[in-house]
């Protein structure tokens, strides 16, 4: 098992740096014009729909699927995958080809503030991308299949030629300008699911399909509470695209370059965190183990904060020469790196938050109580859209960013103040977060001068090495830094965990 663990690091890890490679040239073609624009507002609709539709089906499934395999036999979990995977496409394509129907009217709704190129564009984009949408749930379910037969390293091995054949498209159509955009992100998918569909045949014969199954049933129970989180989740995305429709060309794609790094930085420093976390935090529910559902949700608090506030910090002095080295060629210039680059530093002030709260979620969903979460999100939407109005006028995109890292930061503490009320356990380590504030200050201290002092092509990569290295030696003096580095995470007893 530790051996499959490594490979999808790896493959996890290497899937990274070639979307890397991918945006960078995406960038290069499109920068933050009108196209990318465009393209990106067409996946709000699009996004909102297949995310509602085919996410939340999915997490139902994979559970109430394993149980028929386990339960019953896998004749019964053919019936099963074959019906679900059947009906949510006809639905979600009939949801999609009416959106594409009425691409003007819902383009309109979405973004007010387009003007008529940009409006006709992002049309055109919503029927082009139509048929990757539908595509791409399909594949979603299949890796849904996999998961639950617990072949964790089909779909990485697989998804490797993503990047690829995205890249190859984009150069090998790039005279056809914004239809090479929407080739890019059709073809990929669609080389994927005939490879892994072929793979998962037994489960998608549509002779299989079958009437009155009784997990059928538990799954539309199922998906309200979740229904509700994605559309929550997507929503706050899809407000701060609609707001960026009123500024200037470029807003839209500046917020998503941003967001696309935060989200990385995310990814590979939180996301380890949080799914690891998981299974730990369900068993102590399961048990009631009050004392080892703590000692392992502060535990989680620590690695994120030790990893993901100096991150924070360390993207104000260099958001802009990273924005510039990662992206500023070709049709990304020089104004578009000012226009991405404020935007990242207000997405980062949720790094920590945003990691933390999915982690207190898992808690109330251990327990089985999606309701308080739901109501916490819509409150946080709330404020999100009130403050979108607020810091609009004089803080445009970057704006829009800050009021999404504000509405992470509520919607996590109030998360906290809740399951202190409910069960009187205080789950965060306040005289940690303050030391791990005192490194990352003197990290970016250090950073500033060494910056102040040095000229020339190498100062940045200097002040990032010795930043790290003084991020370090005080979180030694502080005694912030986990002991037992690479143990940390394996969430043992809690009699043990307490030693760390």
């Amino acid at each position: 098992m530790s051996q499959a663990i490594m490979i999808i690091t790896i493959l996890t890890l290497t899937s990274k740096v070639m979307g890397f490679v991918r945006d960078i040239i995406i960038a290069y073609f499109f920068g933050t014009g009108r196209v990318m624009d465009s393209y990106l507002a067409s996946q709000s609709p699009l996004g909102l729909v297949n995310g509602i539709i085919t996410g939340t089906i999915i997490s139902a499934f994979i559970p109430l699927f394993i149980r028929v395999m386990k339960n019953k036999n896998v004749q019964e979990a053919k019936h099963f995958s074959a019906t679900i995977f059947y009906s949510t496409t006809l639905i979600l394509a009939g949801v999609v080809v009416l959106v594409a129907i009425f691409a003007p009217q819902v383009t309109s709704l979405f973004f007010p503030g387009f003007g008529k190129a940009d409006h006709d564009m992002t049309v055109n984009f919503i029927r082009w991308m139509s048929f990757a949408t539908i595509i791409g749930a399909m594949l979603s379910f299949v890796n849904g299949l996999l998961q639950s037969e617990k072949k964790f390293l089909a779909y990485p091995l697989v998804g490797l030629s993503f990047d690829f054949i995205v890249i190859g498209t984009l150069f090998v159509t790039k005279h056809l300008g914004a239809v090479s955009l929407a080739l890019a992100w059709t073809l990929p998918p669609t080389f994927i699911f005939i490879i892994l569909g072929f793979a998962e045949r037994k489960f998608l014969n549509p002779f299989n399909v079958k009437r009155g199954i009784s997990e059928t049933k538990d799954l539309y129970k199922m998906i309200w509470p979740l229904f509700f989180s994605s559309a929550l989740g997507m929503l706050n995305t899809i407000v701060d695209r609609t707001f960026a429709s009123t500024l200037e060309t470029g807003a839209i794609s500046s917020l998503s370059y941003a967001n696309r790094i935060t989200s990385s930085a995310t990814g590979v420093l939180g996301t380890p965190v949080t799914q690891v976390t998981y299974p730990s935090v369900a068993s102590r529910a399961a048990e009631n183990d009050m004392r080892g559902l703590t000692v392992t949700t502060k535990r989680a608090m620590k690695l994120l904060a030790f990893f993901l506030i100096p991150v924070t910090f360390a993207l104000f002095p260099l958001s802009k020469q990273i924005i510039t080295l990662l992206f500023q060629r070709g049709s990304f210039t020089a104004e578009s790196t000012m226009l991405t680059y404020p935007p990242m530093i207000a997405f980062s002030l949720s790094l920590f938050t945003g990691a933390l709260g999915s982690v207190l979620v898992q808690i109330y969903y251990s327990f089985k109580n999606t309701r308080t979460p739901m109501i916490f999100g819509i409150v946080g939407l709330l404020i999100n859209i009130g403050l979108n109005f607020l810091f609009i006028s004089h803080l445009k995109q970057t704006g829009l960013a800050l009021s999404t890292s504000i509405s992470s930061i509520y919607f996590t503490t109030v998360m906290l103040i809740s399951l202190r009320i409910k069960f009187k356990i205080w789950f965060f380590d306040i005289w940690y977060f303050v030391r791990v504030l005192m490194a990352s200050t003197l990290m970016v201290g250090g950073i500033y001068l060494i910056m102040a002092v040095l000229r020339g092509k190498a100062r940045d990569f200097v002040a990032i090495f010795a930043g790290i290295g003084i991020y370090f030696l005080f979180s030694w003096i502080l005694k912030t830094l986990p002991k037992r580095f690479w143990k940390f995470l394996k969430f043992k007893k809690a009699s043990e965990e307490e030693k760390l």
